[in-house]
């Protein structure tokens, strides 16, 4: 393998340099970074087009191996495709480090193309039957899931506006907010994204109600009656979910059953979702779906409780009312003790975060403003004596000399404002004499041309007479030209030569 590559500007140059000099996962992520090292936009400016493409190659890339990763995993230990887009994430964020603006356009650009696929799933959904759990789904694809997850590791998440990190959060709450529910994939996706909201904005502190709504609507697929606790979610696509698919319908009882026997004192900490095809249609996934929506609902709590300004109990309704409805402790449907223990975690996190140290004053009704409050505030302008001034220059004059100096200051500024005055004046006096000299010249001008071109039109007449030999003379006229028409032998020829 060679230590220093071109940089392949698209992805099938990319996959060819693979393809001759790579034989493992690895083997790719030290081509991509002997690709940045040599050709960074820190050794040479003039590097920064080829590097801006090959960042656009590098994030679809990212797509193809995060993709790959829904339908055949990690590929083992050869392939390594989690390895693969770690490296990747490594080496976006140097180029992001050695060129901002050049990734930030980049990226911005590709979250453009998401925002229209996404768009266009929305409007195919129209199409496909409620009840179609075979149609393809309007959620994102694993790759692109993937990436909005390296996106806060490469650009700072915690900016009151960002031109990348905005326009991905606002993608990721479209997504969770309109994307319908079809299959236990869906909601897989869907809990997947709302994680990625809280993780942009848990640093700064910011609310994310879709995703706590899209919490609070998974956990009420969980409850006793699923159809019936849908009902009032703020999601409307849970409700439809469970009327049009029984496996959505049936969670609580899959849960239940994967919980009996062996697994009765499993630690909530080995269920995590997956977002692998096989994992997300195992057994154990309506388990994982439940205990990480939990999870999420205790770091909810410990993020947002006390920053809310007393409003943690408005916030946190939805999801309070989503886990009061799971009765884990139901006799006639219970859920294992694993998830017990996580229902109660759960809801002591929320409980705290919701009360609040002190009493919430009153609300009161604003009064109107008054006409002193609207008024604007005038202050009185501090001016100086100009009688008791005294320059610096001035400093070590006899009062009567600096008195005269002052007046011989003011008389120059003033004769040099006069004189600047009077030189506006002249040269506004002498450009509009300009202008109505240039007006009657062009005046004139015209008339002339006029006449010379009169003159030149009855000299051609003339001459075209003279050529045809007087054919167009219908009366007296020279001799000449009158022989002329009766033999045709005697005339002037062109240039004035009898012949």
């Amino acid at each position: 393998m060679p230590y220093v590559f071109e940089v392949p500007t698209t992805l099938e140059a990319l996959h060819d340099m693979i393809g001759n000099f790579a034989s493992t996962g690895s083997d790719v992520s030290l081509i991509v970074q002997r690709i940045h090292a040599a050709n960074s936009v820190r050794l040479d400016k003039n590097n920064k087009e080829k590097m801006q493409n090959f960042y656009d190659v590098l994030l679809r890339r990212f797509l193809e191996v995060g993709d790959a990763i829904y339908t055949s995993g990690n590929g083992g230990p050869e392939l390594g495709r989690y390895d693969q887009l770690n490296a990747l994430t490594q080496t976006l964020y140097a180029m992001a480090q050695d060129s901002p603006q050049c990734a930030g356009a980049v990226f911005g650009r590709r979250l453009g193309i998401m925002q229209k696929a996404l768009a266009k799933r929305l409007r195919d959904e129209e199409f496909v039957a409620a009840d179609d759990e075979d149609a393809p789904s309007a959620w994102p694809s694993t790759g692109t899931i993937l990436l909005l997850r390296a996106l806060p590791h490469i650009f700072p998440v915690t900016d009151l506006r960002h031109v990348v990190v905005t326009p991905a959060l606002i993608f990721l709450s479209q997504t969770v907010a309109q994307c319908p529910i079809r299959s236990l994939g869906d909601v897989t996706m869907g809990i997947f994204c709302s994680g990625l909201i809280i993780e942009y904005t848990k640093e700064a502190k910011r609310l994310a109600p879709e995703a706590l709504a899209f919490i609070a609507g998974t956990l009420r697929l969980f409850s006793i009656r699923a159809e019936a606790a849908t009902e009032a979610t703020a999601v409307p696509s849970f409700e439809l979910a469970v009327q049009n698919s029984s496996t959505l319908a049936s969670l609580r009882k899959d849960v239940a059953a994967f919980g009996g026997g062996s697994c009765e004192d499993l630690d909530v900490s080995d269920l995590q979702i997956s977002l692998e095809r096989d994992k997300i249609s195992g057994e154990a996934m309506p388990a994982a779906i439940l205990c990480s929506s939990l999870r999420f609902v205790s770091m909810i709590g410990e993020i947002y409780g006390g920053s809310l300004n007393d409003a943690e109990a408005e916030v946190f309704d939805e999801v309070s009312r989503s886990i009061l409805l799971l009765k884990p402790k139901n006799k006639s449907s219970p859920l294992p003790r694993f998830v017990t223990n996580a229902v109660s975690e759960a809801a002591q996190s929320i409980s705290s975060a919701s009360s609040s140290a002190s009493n919430r004053p009153p609300l009161l009704r604003r009064s109107r403003a008054t006409a002193g409050q609207l008024a604007i505030k005038s202050f009185a302008p501090r001016m100086e004596d100009p009688k008791r001034y005294t320059m610096a220059k001035d400093t070590g004059k006899s009062q009567r000399q600096a008195i005269l100096d002052q007046n011989r200051r003011e008389y120059k500024r003033e004769h040099k404002a006069a004189t600047r005055e009077l030189r506006l004046d002249a040269a506004f006096i002498e450009n509009e004499r300009r202008r109505d000299k240039e007006k009657r010249d062009s005046k004139a001008r015209e008339q002339r041309n006029k006449n010379f071109a009169w003159l030149e039109e009855e000299q051609a007449t003339m001459n075209q007479q003279i050529r045809m030999g007087g054919g167009l003379l219908t009366g007296g006229g020279i001799g000449a030209a009158k022989a002329k028409a009766r033999s045709g032998t005697i005339g002037i020829k062109k240039g004035g030569k009898w012949r």
